[in-house]
Order: structure tokens, then C-alpha cells, then sequence
């Protein structure tokens, strides 16, 4: 037996007892239409707030400098860049984004002159062949040979 059963022991009180409820709900206070503009415009407003404290600044579209590496090094190994200019240094490797198995980039939008790279395995073994150049905003694609 429910709480309401109990409450209400006849079917006869039952329905009176719905229909109050009923009437309670039909004859409850209802908003105006300037209220209703008023929540609307208040709604508005605070999801207006809401959107702009969560986006995000893009800066104009800036051209990249970009270098594509097609190779597939295998598994747990990575592509390393380094060179001179561009932010980039013979010391040191930069490693390359895998974007596919076989394709690594790396892209920069530090404004320099031109630069010379090559890539390396593991940030240890140098491709083969002559140093590649580069000049601000342009790119290149290519498949390295190593030994």
C-alpha cells in the first residue's frame, strides 16, 4: 500500500483528492508576459556571459613555416630536426609531430630569414646527403635516406 492509499481510502476520495491536486496545479499563479521576457532576457544574458568567459582568442591566420617528413621509423621511434636559424640548432634536435605511420612535421611561424636542417632518427642518426634550405613561410616535403 502506497503512501497515498493510505492517505486516501476510497476510490471516491482518491479522485477528489487528484482533481485538488489538479486544480492546484491549473490554478497556480502563472507568469506575465513581461516576466517572462524579463527570465528570457536574464537567460540570455548569462549564457551571453557564459559563452564569452569560455572563448578562446584565435590570432589571424599566420603562414607557417613547415617541413614534412615522409618516413616510417617504426614503433617508439621519432624524427628529430636540427639545423640553423629558425629557432633551430646543431646541438640540439627538435622532434617532429607524427601526424600519420609515415608522415612527421614540423611548422613554425618565428619569423627568420632561411635556415638549413636535416633530420635525424632519434634525435642520434643524421639522413644522408647535403644540408636542406629554407626560407621564412615556405615548405617542404620529402622522404629522407638514411643508412
Amino acid at each position: 500500500m502506497t503512501i497515498l492509499q493510505k492517505d486516501v481510502n476510497t476510490e471516491e476520495s482518491q479522485k477528489e483528492y487528484y482533481l485538488k491536486e489538479f486544480f492546484m496545479l491549473v490554478t497556480k499563479k502563472q507568469p506575465t508576459n513581461s516576466e517572462k521576457k524579463s527570465d528570457a532576457s536574464q537567460a540570455s544574458q548569462s549564457s551571453q556571459a557564459l559563452s564569452q568567459k569560455h572563448q578562446t582568442v584565435h590570432p589571424k591566420h599566420t603562414e607557417k613555416t613547415r617541413v614534412v617528413i615522409h618516413y616510417d621509423v617504426g614503433f617508439n621511434n621519432h624524427i628529430y630536426i636540427r639545423g640553423k636559424g629558425a629557432d633551430l640548432s646543431w646541438d640540439r634536435g627538435v622532434k617532429l609531430k607524427n601526424v600519420k605511420s609515415d608522415e612527421w612535421v614540423w611548422e613554425t611561424d618565428i619569423p627568420f630569414h632561411s635556415c638549413e636542417f636535416k633530420v635525424l632518427i632519434n634525435d642520434q642518426i643524421y639522413e644522408e646527403g647535403a644540408n636542406h634550405h629554407l626560407k621564412h613561410k615556405g615548405s617542404v616535403q620529402y622522404t629522407p635516406k638514411f643508412s
